[in-house]
């Protein structure tokens, strides 16, 4: 009896491991499963970053009109000289304003929503300064037909004599509550929170975000009926985009954004 426990005893010591071919079949069921489920947690991320940067748009188109409201049905204006009426302070291509969020906090709009994150989209990586990648407090911009101006400075592009050269109030936006106010623009681009556009649509003066981080080659606006979109690039020609002041003639992608920027007189 003893002699048959010892043996018992002696088996249920030696366990059988893996075979190779075992091994290498679960490695390799692994390996699938990831590389089913990467692109959708992938997508699920972009899909949420795109999701954040259009609240944060919302949220500040909300604060445009809340600002029309108070001022006697005056817009805020855009044109960066135009201090202390302009929507937001600060260039983001100067290291000393780049991260300074106290320059947000001057802009016109901020009082009606003291969140200085709601300038930021969750996907822009920064700006390059002397060769360095540098955070900055802001990825949006406005509109450059947006606001007032003084009307010596005259049309901002020689094409702008043919088109409203910008909205000062309310009742000039009757018809045109479908312009875009602000947009997610490109790291690459990015100075002043004043988006110029050639509304002839031959030149890509400023440019919105164009890369893959930034939504997936999309990017978000706000308009001045209060609703937000995204538009995804289709032009192949736009991804060749990488510097302000590129021609691009005939380009469908910066044909729709002048459309939707201003109107002809």
């Amino acid at each position: 009896m003893r002699k048959w426990h010892n043996k018992r005893l002696g088996r249920s010591k030696r366990r059988r491991g893996f075979t190779l071919l075992e091994l290498l079949a679960v490695i390799g069921t692994i390996a699938i499963l990831a590389a089913l489920l990467l692109p959708i947690l992938s997508k699920a991320k972009i899909k949420a970053q795109r999701t954040a940067c259009l609240s944060n748009l919302r949220q500040l188109g909300l604060a445009w009109a809340m600002y029309f409201h108070d001022n006697n049905d005056f817009l805020a204006e855009s044109y960066p000289n135009n201090n202390p009426f302009v929507w937001v302070e600060g260039d983001m291509t100067k290291l000393s304003e780049a991260g300074d969020a106290d320059l947000i906090r001057k802009g016109k709009l901020y009082h009606y929503n003291q969140n200085v994150s709601i300038y930021h989209c969750p996907t822009d990586q920064g700006v390059s300064i002397n060769g360095k990648t540098v955070p900055t407090v802001r990825s949006y911009s406005m509109n450059s037909f947006m606001g007032g101006r003084d009307s010596d400075v005259g049309p901002i592009h020689s094409s702008g004599d043919v088109y409203d050269l910008y909205f000062t109030k309310v009742a000039e936006m009757l018809l045109n509550f479908d312009r875009w106010v602000l947009v997610d623009e490109d790291e690459r681009s990015i100075d002043d929170g004043f988006f110029v556009v050639d509304p002839s649509a031959h030149l890509w003066i400023n440019f919105p975000a164009i890369s893959y981080h930034r939504h997936n080659f999309s990017f978000g606006l706000n308009f001045a009926d209060g609703h937000s979109e995204v538009w995804r690039h289709t032009d192949q020609r736009t991804f060749a985009v990488a510097t302000p002041e590129t021609e691009q003639s005939g380009n469908l992608d910066l044909a729709r954004l002048a459309r939707a920027s201003t109107t002809s007189k």
